[in-house]
């Protein structure tokens, strides 16, 4: 009997043991940071067998550059998996020109990239995953993931294609039609028209054969780098997805000042108001010249729909007005403002939707001219009259002289257990305009004697004696959600400082301001 309990008793001991042992485990295991999964610019998953029905296995994930970089070491190149079609132009798909089944791709796929690891390994030479190794490939939890930058034909890049003399095309003075075709979908034809050009029809023959721009872009100019690598390989553009689509590579392409696309648009214009209700608004002057410079392409502001009141696009008002858009007048120069610390210390707090009839002013300036007179006028008369406009405007901000301009303000309203603080006003206003000093977007907005002041001075007329702050700030929430003095100090001077990055004094360093006062 006591045996049997002794037994018992070990029994019991055991099994607390193994528990302890398997929680430790998990509680260790569990605490274990998963490795971060590689980034690769040259991932593809393979899953065109899943677009035609159910997959018994996970998608591929496939390297596309480590493939291309052991056939190139082997004397091979992408013919080795693409074939041609009859024109002999390369085809995106693995190993096939026509369509297939579900079936037939499944064969397609294991006899040759099995296949292949299968002839290299009986070569002895390093070589993927074999036929029993299905897992291998068909992994749901791959150990990379796809780290692709979009590659765009920014200003740099395409002049770097217009004025190469390697990509003149026949009988052209331009190299426009090399990429720029017009295409035929229905006659299966491509062809180049002087004039034409737009980000549209900028994919060579390859929207022929593939209808979708990235599709036709790979074709098209993976074909082209591949041919022009045959007369010259330093002047060959990439070929892998690396070259492209890498951060790195894009980061060491080569940049240059692009001369200006001359598509025979005028370098200043007239912006006509276009409804009876806005007739007496008069037109805007834009530099158009100055704007090209500072954008990343024509199509920037040139967007599709723009400007159209048919098919469900916006008004054209809308089109230059809407804060949240990027292709907006608006929008753009509000973007512009959140990007720069300088702006961003006054304008943070000012609502760019706070419009009056002084903000639209800023903008129509040409005066003296009525929008029906200047719809009268040919392009060159108002191409005149707004660069005229623009000559006559200040090149930065202005306000008032130093002298006007107190050095220091006292600000004591509050003194209590701090002593009054000493602001450095004049230091302040000139810090403000040496910042914006180059800035024509600032130098329009800000043209008005005392309109840098406002920032501080707000919601009171221009002055350059503006009323107190406690005349409106004298007790908390007494309209609206307006603060009280003590708030509005703080919020006013410690916003400004954060977002221009404004080191000294730090928000919670109290004495930076004012100096504890003494008992």
């Amino acid at each position: 009997m006591m045996k049997g309990k002794s037994l018992l008793r070990w029994a019991g001991m055991l099994m607390v043991v193994a528990l302890v042992s398997v929680v430790g485990i998990e509680a260790r295991s569990s605490s274990v940071t998963a490795a971060p999964a590689e980034q690769h610019a040259d991932i593809i998953k393979i899953d065109v067998i899943g677009k035609l029905g159910d997959m018994e296995l996970p998608a591929v994930t496939y390297r596309h550059d480590l493939h291309t970089d052991a056939l190139k070491k082997m004397d091979k190149d992408c013919a080795t998996c693409h074939d041609s079609d009859s024109n002999g132009s390369m085809n995106l798909t693995f190993k096939r020109t026509d369509d297939m089944s579900a079936k037939q791709l499944q064969n397609l796929y294991h006899q040759n990239c099995v296949g292949c690891h299968a002839d290299m390994a009986k070569a002895g030479k390093d070589t993927g995953p074999l036929e029993s190794e299905c897992r291998s490939c068909h992994n749901p939890k791959p150990d990379m993931v796809a780290e692709r930058q979009p590659i765009e034909m920014d200003k740099s890049l395409h002049f770097r294609h217009i004025s190469s003399k390697k990509l003149a095309v026949s009988q052209q003075d331009k190299n426009c039609g090399a990429c720029h075709m017009n295409v035929d979908v229905v006659a299966g034809t491509a062809s180049y028209v002087a004039g034409t050009e737009d980000s549209d029809n900028g994919y060579g023959d390859g929207f022929v054969k593939y209808k979708s721009p990235k599709s036709a872009a790979h074709s098209s100019c993976i074909s082209c780098h591949k041919n022009e690598a045959k007369k010259d390989t330093a002047f060959a553009g990439p070929v892998t997805c690396a070259g492209c689509h890498s951060a790195t590579a894009q980061k060491e392409m080569k940049k240059v000042t692009p001369e200006r696309l001359d598509r025979g648009q005028p370098d200043t214009l007239l912006i006509v108001p276009n409804t009876a209700a806005e007739k007496n608004i008069a037109p805007v002057a834009f530099d158009h010249k100055f704007h090209e410079a500072n954008v990343k392409d024509c199509s920037t502001c040139h967007i599709n729909g723009i400007g159209n009141d048919k098919d469900g696009f916006k008004p054209l008002y809308s089109d230059m007005h809407d804060a949240k858009s990027s292709a907006s007048c608006v929008g753009c120069h509000a973007m512009r403002i959140a990007q720069n610390p300088s702006c961003e210390g006054c304008h943070t707090m000012v609502p760019v939707q706070n419009f009056n009839e002084q903000s639209c002013a800023t903008c129509h300036n040409a005066n003296g001219v009525t929008a029906e007179q200047a719809a009268k006028m040919s392009k060159k008369e108002r191409s005149a009259v707004a660069a005229s406009v623009i000559a006559a405007r200040e090149a930065g901000a202005v306000t008032y002289t130093a002298e006007d301009i107190p050095e220091f303000v006292k600000i004591d309203a509050l003194a209590d257990t701090y002593e009054a603080s000493k602001m450095p006003h004049r230091k302040i206003v000139e810090t403000l305009l040496n910042a914006t000093a180059d800035s024509k977007l600032a130098g329009s907005f800000h043209a008005e004697k005392g309109k840098v002041c406002q920032a501080c001075h707000h919601q009171s007329p221009i002055s350059i004696k503006p009323p107190k702050c406690q005349s409106c700030h004298s007790e908390a929430f007494k309209k609206g959600d307006r603060p009280g003095l003590k708030a509005a100090y703080h919020q006013q001077c410690m916003t400004c400082h954060t977002e221009m990055k404004i080191q000294k004094p730090q928000n919670t360093e109290c004495a930076g301001c004012h100096a504890a006062r003494a008992n």
